[in-house]
């Protein structure tokens, strides 16, 4: 990725956003919360600063989630149509996790890495060269030395499990 900003939409049009820079890292995460909260397989979070994120079209609406952690998760969602914008996991409130798909070129943000695929579909093949994790990884060994920074530049605790 090359610091490009990335437009993004709900399913209905009404919130409407554009990412300023390129996401930090790029998650699938096969975890069995983001399975029920999506619906499908995995979800692809994009992790970017929530100061990165400019709404240009309506307003999204928070919806507390229960996780099987007990942690925090605030979902972001529409509040015409529903679709889950962006997630704050353990309510951080400097850094989301910007459901990739919608973003008008999700290809531009391909998975980093597969997280959690010990819970992983059966009927889902990774690609021989996916960096897959059965839980978690290590932040230091996996990303970018510039993510890293600009992580470390928020203020946040690093993330893990």
């Amino acid at each position: 990725m090359t610091h490009t900003s990335h437009t993004g939409t709900c399913h209905c049009g009404a919130v409407q956003y554009t990412l300023k820079r390129d996401p930090m890292f790029v998650h699938a995460c096969h975890c069995r919360d983001c399975q029920t909260q999506t619906g499908g397989p995995f979800a692809v979070n994009a992790l970017i600063e929530r100061a990165a994120i400019t709404l240009t079209s309506g307003e999204p609406v928070r919806n507390e989630q229960k996780t099987r952690s007990g942690q925090p998760h605030d979902i972001w969602r529409c509040g015409t149509c529903g679709t889950a914008l962006w997630s704050d996991y353990g309510r951080r409130e400097v850094m989301v996790f910007v459901r990739a798909m919608t973003l008008d070129d999700p290809a531009r943000c391909p998975p980093d890495v597969h997280i959690f695929t010990r819970s992983k579909m059966p009927f889902i093949d990774l690609p021989d060269d996916a960096r897959a994790f059965r839980v978690f990884y290590d932040m230091a060994a996996e990303w970018p030395a510039e993510s890293l920074e600009r992580y470390d530049a928020i203020g946040t605790r690093r993330l893990g499990v």
